[in-house]
């Protein structure tokens, strides 16, 4: 593709925009984009026998950006996590457990998955795991002293426990 500006050099420069709601492209070649001061000098320079130096030159910033942290039973890195979604094995689970949580928020709403059940099945279960909530509950307000609201909890489950046939 040639240059915009001068039509005679090879574009290097690709510059994006949105102007007035439509989509507008510019494609220079190195000498227009610094002329018009899209870029500094030095900016595009490459030089293939120095790419380890431009590798080990990079801004502290992209170096440390992500720590580079694996797995100890699989080796799984996190970048590698991140990227594919995928862990490597089930210790991958208890190793990245802040950020896969981190990850999951960001993407749904909640962290602990609630599924459900059709049927009479699926009632107990749901009672069950209800009532569990409950006495979770009562013991925090157990704990705090808050006696009037543990009673009416307490009052709760046994409602619950009553509609099972369970005591």
């Amino acid at each position: 593709m040639l240059c915009s500006n001068c039509s005679s050099k090879e574009a290097a420069f690709h510059y994006k925009y949105i102007k007035n709601g439509s989509k507008n492209e510019i494609h220079l070649c190195t000498d227009c984009a610094k002329k018009l001061g899209y870029i500094n000098d030095g900016e595009l320079s490459f030089n293939p026998a120095n790419i380890f130096g431009e590798l080990f030159s990079l801004p502290q910033f992209i170096r440390h950006r992500a720590p580079e942290t694996s797995c100890p039973n699989c080796g799984t890195d996190y970048n590698s996590l991140s990227r594919t979604g995928f862990v490597g094995c089930d210790k991958c689970y208890d190793f990245f457990a802040k950020q896969i949580d981190a990850i999951l928020s960001k993407i749904q709403p909640s962290t602990i998955h609630k599924g459900k059940l059709g049927g009479s099945e699926g009632k107990k279960i749901e009672r069950d795991n209800t009532i569990k909530g409950l006495k979770e509950d009562l013991q925090k307000a157990i704990l705090n002293e808050n006696y009037e609201e543990a009673a009416v909890l307490r009052d709760k489950i046994k409602a619950l426990e009553g509609e099972g046939g369970e005591k």
